[in-house]
């Protein structure tokens, strides 16, 4: 998955990832693992997001879980979001 994060968020993940002495993969899966249980339990809440221009964004490639994945693609098209916009929300959250 290619997920676009703004610097702050990029440095964020990568902080998580080296106080945890997990990947930024391993990470990111784990806390989108939280948010999307949070989203079913809350019945996929809806809130306009700031649409953020790519200018100033880094693309990075993580991988997640299969069921992950499915899950954001169905969480994104019923919201009408993007997956990338979902990624910043989950790890500006946690």
């Amino acid at each position: 998955m290619y997920v676009s994060l703004t610097p702050k968020q990029a440095k964020k993940l990568k902080d998580m990832a080296k106080k945890h002495s997990e990947t930024e993969s391993m990470v990111l899966r784990r806390i989108l693992g939280g948010y999307l249980k949070y989203a079913e339990a809350k019945s996929l809440p809806y809130q306009l997001y700031k649409k953020i221009s790519p200018i100033g964004m880094r693309v990075l490639f993580r991988t997640i879980t299969i069921e992950q994945d499915r899950k954001l693609r169905e969480l994104a098209e019923r919201t009408g979001r993007k997956i990338s916009e979902l990624a910043r929300e989950t790890v500006s959250r946690f």
